[in-house]
């Protein structure tokens, strides 16, 4: 849909040192002489996907959420993560299935004339969410080792 993509990808969830990443190569790519890109003032960078429009980022993270997949559809996911804000996808992108041990695709549904730090913040507010829901969703039995281990965790 687009002629360029540029993907920097890392295990973790510290979103900004990957956008620093990100954001070095991109600086890179437009310092080449004689590449331009469709820019406007007014709506950002100017793609061949209407849904990119404005900044052109995609920010996602694959989230293992067990719980959430427990039947091995993406369906609870999804009611989860939409009031959130965001979309969920298989590990393959669009139209694609969820892990098997859960991982899905997670990023923000509207990309549509929102600036990069929106985009990041909603992912990141988004993740912790969405992993609380997950926790929500543990089996009763499960609980109560969840609990114990996320204590000891952030001991």
């Amino acid at each position: 849909e687009d002629q360029l993509r540029i993907m920097c990808m890392a295990k973790g969830f510290i979103l900004n040192e990957v956008f620093d990443r990100l954001n070095t190569a991109l600086k890179a790519v437009e310092a080449i002489d004689g590449i331009t890109f469709a820019t406007s003032n007014k709506y950002g960078y100017v793609t061949s996907c209407p849904s990119n429009l404005g900044t052109g980022m995609r920010a996602s993270v694959h989230v293992k959420v067990p719980n959430l997949t427990s039947d091995g559809t993406d369906a609870k996911a999804k009611a989860a993560a939409k009031p959130l804000g965001l979309s969920v996808r298989g590990t393959g992108g669009e139209h694609t299935p969820i892990g098997a041990d859960g991982t899905i695709d997670l990023s923000p549904s509207n990309r549509l004339f929102i600036t990069e730090a929106e985009i990041i913040t909603k992912l990141y507010n988004g993740i912790k969410l969405l992993m609380e829901k997950e926790a929500e969703a543990a089996p009763a039995e499960a609980a109560p080792a969840e609990a114990a281990a996320a204590e000891e965790a952030s001991a």
